[in-house]
């Protein structure tokens, strides 16, 4: 039983660096405050054109790896 719930941890570990599938346990804000801090690091700044692009590329990787 020890063994299976190290694998289960394990497992979750491991999902949680995935895209998608490791938000599962985040609220919408969460998401929001994840995807805001990954176009900030790419440079982007809010009202831009691309920080708008940046949030949909988010939106569109996260609905791709979830449908798979």
């Amino acid at each position: 039983m020890r063994a299976f719930a190290l694998l289960f941890a394990l497992t979750l570990v491991g999902c949680a660096d995935r895209p998608g599938r490791g938000e599962l346990f985040l609220s919408k804000d969460e998401i929001a405050a994840k995807d805001d801090a990954i176009c900030r690091q790419y440079g982007a700044k809010p009202g831009e054109q691309t920080y708008i692009q940046c949030r949909v590329a988010q939106d569109q990787r996260r609905d791709a790896y979830l449908k798979d």
